[in-house]
């Protein structure tokens, strides 16, 4: 993130009390570790790999579906069993190599100090905790929400949930993703929101 986007991003929240962040791909930097994890598994079923482009391009929620569409026959292959091994190959082999966008902690930094901010995830809850520690901007966020799961259904009702523990009026609350369903379940649940292209 340049300064003009750093400067851009913070006029465009200035009038909000509350930031609810997505991570991947909106303040992780992930996407190549994402298709090379979702790779492993396109090869062990003999499928053919996709591109960062394709899967910016595929990738949809509920992620069911995008399995579908990259070519996973689910009459053959479970869905719970390509949710384990996704997670397998990304968050074990993988996430400790994956990096947040340039410029992210003095965004965040900034936007700390004047309201409240929060990361919304369909990550799960322990592996969020775990790498937003790692990467030391835990303490940027007074809530962080992702899911009790692997299967990353939908952020709507932990949304709900967040939006009711923040306590904030939902007028002065914006959400930051970088996905059709980020803007989806923004606006499922009444607030505005800013979509972003880096992931």
């Amino acid at each position: 993130m340049n300064t003009n986007f750093k400067e851009i991003l913070l006029d465009k929240v200035s009038s909000y009390d509350h930031v609810i962040w997505d991570w991947n791909g909106t303040l992780l930097d992930d996407l190549d570790i994402a298709v090379d994890a979702l790779g492993a598994l396109l090869d062990e079923h003999n499928i053919p790999r996709i591109t960062a482009e394709d899967y910016k391009r595929v990738f949809r929620f509920p992620v069911i579906e995008y399995y579908k569409d990259v070519g996973f026959d689910l009459e053959e292959v479970s869905f719970d069993y390509l949710c384990n091994r996704f997670v397998e190959e990304y968050n074990h082999k993988r996430a400790h190599t994956a990096r947040l966008f340039d410029g992210v902690p003095e965004i965040l930094k900034a936007v700390k100090e004047e309201r409240m901010q929060s990361i919304l995830s369909a990550g799960h809850q322990e592996h969020l905790n775990e790498i937003t520690k790692s990467l030391s901007i835990d303490h940027y966020f007074d809530n962080i929400f992702g899911l009790g799961d692997f299967y990353a259904a939908s952020k709507i009702e932990r949304g709900r949930q967040l939006l009711e523990v923040a306590g904030k009026d939902q007028s002065k609350t914006i959400m930051i993703g970088d996905t059709d369903h980020d803007y989806a379940v923004g606006k499922t649940l009444g607030i505005d929101v800013l979509l972003i292209a880096d992931g």
